[in-house]
Parts: C-alpha cells; structure tokens; sequence
C-alpha cells in the first residue's frame, strides 16, 4: 500500500515538476543567517540576521568556518563566516544606486528647467541685444562720420586761408598796379603845377 501511494504521488508531482522546469526564476538574495552561541552548526540560536545588517567582527576561525560578531543592537554570537561581506547587500546597493539615480535625474530636469528658463531670458533679451549692436554700429559710423567732417572743415580751412591769402596779394598786385600807375600821373600833375606856378 505503501508503495502505491508513493507511485500516485510520483505521477501527481510529476506533472508539477515538469510544467515548472521551463520558466526562469531568479536566486534570492535576501537570506537570514542563524546567530549562535558557539562555533558549531548545533549550537543554540540567539536569532536571525538578515541579509544587509551591520555586523562587528570580533573574532574570525577563517572564511570557511565562523566567525564572532557584534549586531547594533549589541547581541554577540558566532554565525557562518562565508556570509560576511565588506560591501552592503546587493539589494541596499540597488537601493542606494536607485536614489542616486532618482537624484541626478531630479538634477537633470532642474537643470533643463533653468537652461529653458535662460532661453526665454535670451529670446526676451535679444532685441535689446540687437539694438546694442546696431547702436555700437552706428557709434562707430557717427565717429567715423564726425572724421571725415573733420577732415573736410580741416581742407575748408586750408582752402579758405589759401584764398584768402591768394585774394590778399591779388589786392596788393593791384593795388601796386594802380599805384604804378597813378603814381607817375601823379608825379606829373605835380610837377606840372610845381612848374607852371614858376
């Protein structure tokens, strides 16, 4: 009878078992580890320690043996060396990698925010921008403007002086003229009367 319950039970697990073999499953990470009184598997339990928690290491029998710990909550006991890591858990790490990552993305959007708001300040600010540079452009061509006026009240200046000049000794050549010319006529005339008194 014995044996014919053991072969129901074969062909009723079978089934389980086969239709489970092909799905993919993952290992858990998330272990407790039994804290004990002594070095040995048989030892009293003083509790669990879950995957994770912070332990102090006061004594250690090698990597493959045990080793003595101190928990935060100041319990001491052996538990199973191999289980000791220098890193968190993997899934503290995940958990920290996560915020991290939660944080520079928050960080990101703070910064395409802030580089939206400095586009509108640069489109609001670029008319003004535009206005201060075709204002430097039309200082610029006032000035340079101004120097060529300056340059032309310079040769007006000269060219006045010139004539004035050119007018100033052609009233001299004339008046010399005229003067050479009246002169004699005026000596006659007065020579005449001088000799005609006579």
């Amino acid at each position: 009878m014995n044996r014919s319950l053991l072969s129901l039970a074969l062909l009723i697990a079978a089934p389980l078992v086969h239709a489970q073999s092909g799905t993919t499953q993952f290992v858990s990470d998330d272990i407790a580890v039994v804290l004990r009184e002594a070095p040995r598997n048989d030892a009293g339990s003083l509790g669990n320690l879950r995957s994770g928690q912070k332990v102090t290491v006061l004594e250690s029998l090698g990597p493959d043996s045990f080793a003595r710990v101190r928990t935060a909550d100041g319990r001491e006991g052996w538990m199973t060396a191999r289980y000791l890591s220098a890193q968190p858990a993997a899934k503290d790490r995940v958990t920290q990698m996560k915020a991290d990552l939660d944080a520079a993305q928050s960080q990101i959007k703070s910064l395409q925010d802030q580089l939206k708001a400095a586009q509108v300040q640069l489109d609001q600010a670029r008319p003004a921008f535009e206005l201060a540079q075709d204002n430097t452009r039309l200082k610029a061509e006032l000035a340079a403007r101004e120097q060529a006026g300056a340059a032309l009240q310079q040769q007006f200046d000269q060219e006045r002086a010139r004539r004035a000049t050119m007018l100033t000794g052609a009233g001299l050549l004339s008046g010399g003229v005229v003067l050479g010319l009246l002169l004699p006529w005026l000596l006659r005339s007065r020579r005449r009367r001088r000799y005609g008194d006579f």
